[in-house]
């Protein structure tokens, strides 16, 4: 099996201003993302896809390959499938590799978990219905709680239409798709261009991994830097035992 790594990362940003190259703990965003690609045993290749200058600059000093995003696939409104596709294409043309499977990695998630990329491609190779494999992390809040405000009278009302449960153990569980690890059959991926819904790339027989959601930390707003900061700074502490 031939596997290419992307990892998409646009040089704009409306909520964090060039977020993936900001330091986060004397590194940039990006380099996290790119250091767990190049710990993965199966991808043979791993690539930055990017419409930005120090993006690129950034990729090249970690050894990556750099795929020039054209610019209208890289807009706010760009579905991230695109930038697959023309990365699938750009390897096909330019190096003769044809990839039977594509993993993406968001540059924004900066914690992995090590040797899950392996975990996730190694579930899709064996897996023989399986069109796509993804990390998921369940979820605390309810849908079924949660509430709309009315425009018209304003106050509140369920979401969902009233529900008889209030407990948590009686609800099923319910889990988020995150952007750690999303691994899909090349011709999946290549077949379902055009498809506008959610998630319609990754084909219809779709499998989870899941993992404990502090690997599914998605840098977005500034508080999310926070949160990463705690994290990433309590996976590398060194504890002393007493004696």
């Amino acid at each position: 099996m031939k596997v290419l790594c992307v990892i998409p990362a646009r040089g704009s940003s409306k909520r964090v201003p060039d977020k993936n190259i900001r330091k986060l703990l004397k590194k940039p965003l990006i380099a996290y993302t790119i250091e767990s690609a190049l710990e993965s045993k199966l991808c043979n290749k791993v690539a930055v896809s990017t419409d930005d200058l120090k993006i690129l600059s950034i990729a090249k000093e970690y050894g990556v390959d750099v795929i020039d995003r054209p610019g209208d696939i890289a807009q706010d409104t760009s579905p991230i499938d695109d930038a697959l596709r023309h990365a699938v294409r750009c390897y096909e043309h330019k190096e003769k590799f044809s990839a039977d499977i594509v993993v993406l990695l968001q540059a924004n998630v900066p914690i992995r978990k090590k040797g899950e990329i392996d975990e996730v491609i190694e579930k899709l190779i064996k897996t023989d219905d399986a069109t796509a494999v993804v990390t998921v992390y369940a979820v605390d809040q309810r849908p079924e709680w949660m509430k709309i405000v009315d425009k018209g009278t304003g106050k509140i009302k369920p979401f969902m239409g009233s529900t008889n449960l209030y407990r948590k153990q009686d609800l099923p569980r319910l889990y988020l798709l995150d952007g750690a690890i999303i691994t899909v059959k090349t011709d999946i991926l290549m077949k379902t261009e055009g498809i506008k819904k959610a998630h319609g790339y990754l084909g219809e027989n779709i499998y989870p991994f899941i993992h404990d959601s502090k690997y599914s930390i998605e840098i977005d707003e500034e508080k999310d830097f926070e949160m990463a900061e705690y994290y990433l700074s309590k996976k590398h502490k060194r504890f002393v035992l007493p004696r």
